[in-house]
């Protein structure tokens, strides 16, 4: 999100994406588990150290342009500071807020903008950017367009932030193919009865006496 390439495509529709997946669902919940003993969005975490840190960038291969170098650099010289403040703003409340059940994010295109902003305003109080249901913040964000090729590495280990602790994702459920098996010993199980039983079958009309 933020122009990389024409809105809609390519980087802009992962990275919108991917920003939904981790503000909603268990990834939500490990988010707000973790954000109890170390405050994400506060004043002394910058955005794109944090965005590194939960994985929210384009991982795709775009030939070659390096979508997730020109993201880390929009995060840290395109988006202004006021917009960032109004993003962590609106995320920081969603860490604490249960009644609220996602965060959903998108982009606009508009020529007529100075600098990125959110919709309407970055000044909003924040029940402006809740859904009409009052269970969601919409992150909407306004950009003038595609942004050139200008690029950088994230900030990584060796450039963090205070108090960082390591973030506890929740496990993906193992779920191992059934195959077939049964508690009567599967596939193979059934395929033995149904011998069996074929054999039956023979025996029973073998005894039979034959009608004259």
């Amino acid at each position: 999100m933020g122009a990389l390439l024409p809105v809609g495509s390519g980087p802009d529709a992962e990275i919108v994406d991917r920003l939904n997946q981790l503000f909603s669902g268990t990834e939500l919940a490990a988010l707000r588990r973790h954000n109890k003993k170390e405050k994400l969005f506060d004043p002394y975490h910058r955005l794109r150290r944090v965005a590194f840190r939960i994985g929210a960038y384009p991982s795709r291969d775009y030939g070659n342009d390096d979508a997730k170098r020109k993201w880390f650099f929009f995060l840290h010289h395109v988006l202004p500071e006021e917009t960032q403040d109004a993003i962590k703003k609106i995320l920081g409340d969603a860490m604490t807020r249960t009644a609220i059940k996602a965060v959903k994010f998108s982009v606009e295109e508009n020529s007529q903008v100075r600098h990125p902003h959110l919709f309407p305003s970055n000044s909003e109080p924040l029940t402006s950017y809740l859904n009409g249901a009052g269970n969601a913040y919409l992150v909407h964000l306004v950009v003038q367009g595609p942004m050139d090729d200008s690029a950088e590495d994230p900030p990584g280990d060796n450039d963090t932030d205070s108090g960082e602790q390591p973030i506890v994702w929740p496990k993906l459920e193992l779920r191992r193919p059934s195959f077939g098996r049964s508690k009567s010993g599967g596939a193979k199980g059934a395929a033995k009865k149904k011998a069996v039983s074929k054999k039956k079958v023979g025996k029973k009309a073998a005894k039979r006496p034959r009608k004259r």
